[in-house]
Order: structure tokens, then sequence, then C-alpha cells
């Protein structure tokens, strides 16, 4: 038994990393952001001025697309391989949801830089 010596890329490592970091980032900072805009912000003890003024920082940028492309990552990736479970097999289906989350990620990104 030889070894290939020219195995065949795949493009499963970054979208692993894709779809690692979004879970990470849903459960980490998902509770927090639930807690500010479900309790916080509610009951008026914090400002909306002060959500908008850090909305308006480059800190406050990242965070939003942060919490925004990657979470789309991890989704995606999951109904892809929930689907494939599933025995039910779309034509091009990495194309379709990949390509979908790049395109909401440079939605994304346009959309925040605009703020």
């Amino acid at each position: 038994m030889s070894l290939d010596q020219n195995p065949k890329r795949s493009n499963e490592p970054p979208v692993w990393l894709l779809f690692s970091a979004g879970g990470m980032i849903s459960a980490l900072f998902f509770p927090v952001v639930i807690f500010i805009i479900g309790l916080l912000l509610p009951f008026g003890l914090v400002s909306p001025d002060n959500i908008i003024a850090f909305a308006h920082t480059c800190i406050g940028k990242l965070t939003i697309m942060v919490l925004a492309i990657f979470p789309m990552w991890a989704g995606m990736h999951r109904i892809h391989h929930g689907l494939h479970d599933l025995k039910v097999h779309t034509p091009a289906g990495n194309v379709i949801f990949y390509g979908l989350s790049i395109l909401y990620t440079i939605l994304v990104i346009i959309a925040v830089v605009q703020i």
C-alpha cells in the first residue's frame, strides 16, 4: 500500500474554522447580547444612545460584524450537513450554502462600514 503523493485538496478546513468560530461566538456572546437588548434596554438600564454611539466606533463595527458573520457560517454549515445526514442531497450544495454565506458576509461588511 502506498500513500497518494498528490492528495485531493479539500475546502473543509477553512469552512470548519468559520463554523467553529461561529459556534463559539454564538455560545459565548449571544447570552450577553440577549441580556443587553432583552433586559437592560427595555428596563432603561442602558441608554439606546450608548448602544448607537458604540456601534459607530471601530470596535463596535467589528463587534457587529463578528456577531453577524460567524454565526451565519455556523448555521449554513449545520444546515448543509444536516440535509446531507437526512439524505437530502442538493446539487452543488457547497456552492449554494457557502456561496450564500460569502454573499451575506460581503453584505454585512458593506452595511457595517456605512454606519
